[in-house]
């Protein structure tokens, strides 16, 4: 296998062929000078589990666009992001977010996922038909975070689509230079739009949660404003596009098996199990990376320090060496946990989140549109992103 095998057209619309090739060659596979990947399961939950293994945003983005840019934005602002440090800076600014991610807040997601999915399932009732990419899974999410940071909902179109560019330039593949430079000012308008709030609530705190940001505290150290950037901006980074996919995604693998679907609308209870085997199936993040913090040996492998680990969590959520007829959606399935939130140090601390704000999507679209069917299932266009799955539209008509 070779790096552009991850990054073709194919590829894009459908990685499983790839991935079942990938298994099939080895545990680890070298795709380019520096560059491996695994899609075994047992072999990616080591590696994420391995503390030889960890985060190398200077590794990676000086491999993809040389050493001059690792001080520019957007990577500066990567470097600050809590997904981006190994311990004991990890350490430390993982424990401050957890505990600016209180019970309190955690409800108050819950309920602005439903109050939103409600407002806008009204908005579709206008009419018989619509986009639920466009209409309803671009929108819930980024209306969800405006909603518990307590910035103006008419703002979100702004922080997707600033979100958008800055999430590119962290993709398997490099961006063109244009986009590049695009990325670049898109991390700068973010910065600065944030700076700005923090300032205002360093005086004035509330409820919200970058006023709980602020105001964490642990062992006497609290979060510099900086890190407080980078992390809310981290929000609109990687709570948008993957929970926009993942409700799109999980649509898709439902209504391609009707019998499990039926299942979910008469019984919402099982909403949590549909949501997990829904991500198992078809995972809105499809790669993890790792950088080899000192030379290892690994699956009987040199894997020099510096060297990049592709994990792919979508090869290993398919690998039949773990589940049963993995290509098959079984929403009641319990053969052990999908990796599509990571595990080890870096398990994603917003996993609790995600999965209420798809179940929350699920239950308002079951619950409102029971007899919603998709129109386009023989015509979807998946974007063009190695590590995030998802269609750039998805109609459907009720």
């Amino acid at each position: 296998m070779q790096y552009r095998d991850i990054s073709t057209p194919a590829f894009f619309a459908n990685p499983y062929p790839v991935y079942d090739e990938m298994r099939e060659t080895g545990p680890i596979v070298q795709l380019a000078p520096k560059l491996f990947s695994t899609g075994r399961y047992s072999v990616a939950e080591a590696l994420l589990l391995d503390r030889r293994f960890g985060k190398g945003i200077e590794a990676a983005v000086m491999a993809r666009y040389g050493a001059g840019v690792i001080e520019q934005p957007p990577f500066r602002t990567f470097r600050s992001m809590l997904p981006g440090m190994n311990p004991p800076k990890h350490t430390r600014l993982r424990a401050l977010l957890m505990k600016s991610f209180n019970a309190r807040q955690i409800d108050k997601f819950r309920q602005a996922s439903f109050d939103i999915s409600n407002r806008l399932v009204d908005n579709l009732t206008k009419s018989s038909h619509g986009d639920l990419v466009k209409d309803f899974a671009f929108v819930l999410p980024m209306q969800t975070i405006c909603t518990i940071l307590d910035v103006p909902l008419e703002d979100a179109s702004l922080f997707k689509e600033a979100a958008d560019h800055v999430s590119g330039a962290i993709d398997v593949t490099p961006l063109s230079p244009e986009k590049l430079e695009q990325a670049k000012q898109s991390a700068i308008e973010l910065e600065a739009y944030f700076a700005k709030i923090i300032r205002v609530r360093r005086e004035n705190p509330g409820e919200d949660l970058i006023s709980q940001m602020i105001l964490a505290e642990e062992e006497g150290e609290r979060m510099t404003d900086e890190e407080i950037v980078a992390n809310v901006c981290f929000l609109f980074v990687a709570g948008h596009e993957t929970t926009e996919n993942m409700i799109g995604n999980a649509l898709i693998a439902l209504h391609r098996q009707p019998e499990q679907l039926q299942r979910a609308i008469s019984d919402l209870s099982i909403l949590p199990s549909v949501v997990n085997e829904c991500m198992r199936f078809d995972s809105s993040v499809q790669m993890a990376q790792r950088v080899a913090l000192e030379d290892v040996e690994f699956e009987g492998l040199s894997i020099e320090r510096g060297n990049l680990i592709c994990v792919c969590l979508g090869a290993a959520n398919r690998d039949p060496e773990k589940f049963s007829n993995p290509g098959v959606l079984k929403i009641d399935r319990d053969e052990g946990r999908m990796l599509s939130f990571g595990s080890g140090l870096h398990f994603c601390l917003g996993a609790r989140l995600a999965t209420l704000e798809i179940e929350a999507a699920l239950a308002t679209l079951f619950t409102r549109l029971p007899d919603m069917r998709l129109t386009n299932l023989d015509d979807l266009r998946y974007r063009h992103n190695s590590a995030l799955r998802g269609v750039d539209a998805l109609h459907a008509s009720w």
